[in-house]
């Protein structure tokens, strides 16, 4: 099975929202302004969502930050721009929010997420969903993304873990083989700290799960660079960041791409190649050494 894993696509507007004196909504519109409009292109995107249609692909998963500040302005652009992808993959595509479209509490509770992406998990009123993707392998996502007045962290709770370690016993009845889809890494490369103000609170909480249940793979975004690693407290699952979607940078691993990969049928990765797009919007492929990982 060929997986198409993206993330992190950022659409954007410069627009005050419903919640002007929230103190995310005012720092996010001055990192807009004066910073990330320069690194989000907004035709970048578009061109991501083109190539990534001429992808061939058995099921798509978009692992979050659809959008800047969660504006209604900024949902309408992404659900707009999935269309063509929902034509082509249907319920195939798998969309889970970021903590940029959970940016503060009065969008939260708007429920944009909600209303522009109803097919998405959040639509089932719960943190965590599943759904199989063939008779072998099965998908499940968690949202562990909530507003913060000035960080930009995730938190894994304990009752979200609770909920996870639910999911994992019931799927693990018909489907040995899982991969986990979250918004925030847990793992690093060396060369990448985990940062507190940016960081998943609870992430060890996350590796002990992980370690537990074994998933084969650990998809995620949040940091804008493309890796692909096994971290020594849980050698058996693949993690995975997709990267950037809709980023300018001359650097390929923050670059707009995104990346695919084969699973068998016994649930072994075969295949990791990172995806991204030359000036001239065309693919460019680099397969990872998986004897390296």
């Amino acid at each position: 099975m060929k997986i198409l894993h993206f993330s992190d696509i950022h659409y954007w507007k410069i627009q005050i929202g419903s919640d002007p004196y929230y103190p995310k909504r005012f720092l996010g519109l001055m990192n807009l302004v004066f910073s990330r409009k320069n690194h989000f292109p907004p035709p970048l995107a578009d061109t991501v969502i083109n190539a990534i249609r001429q992808e061939e692909a058995d099921a798509v998963l978009f692992s979050g930050d659809l959008t800047t500040t969660s504006l209604e302005s900024e949902f309408k652009k992404a659900a707009d721009s999935f269309v063509p992808l929902y034509e082509k993959w249907g319920d195939q595509l798998i969309v889970i929010p970021g903590n940029h479209d959970r940016y503060t509490p009065s969008s939260v509770k708007a429920k944009y997420y909600e209303e522009y992406f109803p097919n998405a998990f959040a639509g089932m009123g719960s943190r965590v969903f599943s759904k199989p993707l063939n008779d072998h392998l099965c998908v499940i996502g968690f949202d562990a993304s909530r507003p913060f007045m000035v960080r930009s962290n995730g938190s894994f709770t304990e009752s979200l873990r609770k909920e996870l370690e639910d999911e994992f016993s019931k799927i693990r009845k018909t489907y040995q083989n899982v991969i986990l889809m979250g918004h925030f890494p847990y793992a690093y490369p060396a060369n990448i700290p985990s940062k507190f103000h940016h960081k998943l609170i609870g992430e060890d909480r996350l590796a002990e799960l992980i370690s537990e249940y074994n998933p084969i793979a650990y998809l995620h975004g949040h940091k804008h660079v493309r890796w692909c690693l096994k971290d020594p407290a849980t050698k058996q699952t693949l993690c995975i960041n997709a990267g950037p979607a809709g980023m300018s940078s001359s650097d390929p691993d923050k670059h707009a791409g995104w990346v695919v990969f084969d699973v068998n049928d016994s649930g072994d990765v075969t295949k990791i190649i990172k995806v991204h797009l030359s000036s001239e919007g065309e693919t460019i492929r680099e397969t990872v050494d998986l004897s390296k990982l």
